[in-house]
């Protein structure tokens, strides 16, 4: 992989250390991420662009959650994410580049849940 994996796992460690009480463990936050980054450079054989520590810490805040159509929050345990990830690669977006603030956006990520548990 031509991401800097490490050096993201340094600002991503950072990161983490900012948010009171995690859902996830650091190990499971890098372990999405991680998969993501590979996933991304699988699909489009471009490194992912780099990303800014007050969005990595955001990304951390929201990775547990989504929100549903009706408003609510179900739960997202990690290992939910590479088949999320697997779906969101997969999918066709009229306007999308595929960048991890994207799936971190919006409903996408509800959607793909969705997708992928039923």
């Amino acid at each position: 992989m031509k991401f800097n994996i490490k050096l993201f796992n340094s600002f991503a460690t950072i990161a983490y250390s900012k948010i009171d009480d995690p859902s996830y463990t650091l190990d499971e936050t890098l372990g999405v991420f991680d998969y993501y980054f590979s996933r991304y450079e699988l699909t489009l054989k471009i490194p992912h662009p780099n990303i800014r520590v007050r969005q990595i810490e955001h990304i951390i805040r929201v990775m547990s959650f989504v929100y549903d159509v009706h408003g609510e929050y179900p739960d997202i345990d990690a290992e939910y994410y590479p088949a999320m990830i697997d779906k969101h690669f997969a999918t066709e977006y009229r306007d999308s580049d595929y960048n991890i603030n994207h799936f971190f956006s919006g409903n996408i990520r509800a959607l793909r849940l969705y997708e992928t548990s039923y």
